[in-house]
């Protein structure tokens, strides 16, 4: 599976059962990213991509036999429960820091190597950085 999330320079994801920020242009690159394929979002998450339901398949509890082979962005759920079957974690970072008391639980330092680094601007962010990490052999 293909995991996209959003971090700030601290790793943080959201804050007080909020999402830190959002910005269209990561919703774009998301669905650019995902080509054909539908992109799973929980409820929550379903809300940034109101423009393009037909594109996206909403569902809360999300499990990895769902996401075998599929993509799937996660904000508000802890990551490690699927580390063992994440082909690639999708990052897109703010470049800044905000509050947060939810961070991200994998830890990139050890087991993942980045392979790719895109910048792009967006609406509300300047610059917004996508890092697109997979597991080292």
């Amino acid at each position: 599976m293909k995991i996209f999330i959003c971090l700030d320079d601290n790793n943080g994801m959201m804050f007080n059962g909020r999402r830190q920020s959002r910005d269209e242009a990561v919703v774009k690159d998301i669905l650019d990213f995902a080509g054909e394929e539908k992109v799973w979002v929980s409820s929550y998450s379903s809300k940034l991509f109101h423009t393009n339901q037909e594109r996206i398949l909403i569902e809360d509890n999300i499990s990895k036999d769902t996401l075998i082979h599929g993509y799937c962005f996660m904000e508000n759920v802890p990551l490690k429960l699927y580390e063992d079957s994440i082909e690639n974690l999708i990052v897109y970072c703010w470049n800044r820091v905000y509050p947060a008391d939810v961070y991200l639980d994998i830890n990139l330092n050890t087991d993942w190597e980045m392979i790719d680094t895109k910048e792009f601007g967006g609406k509300s962010h300047e610059k917004i950085t996508r890092k697109i990490y997979r597991r080292k052999m």
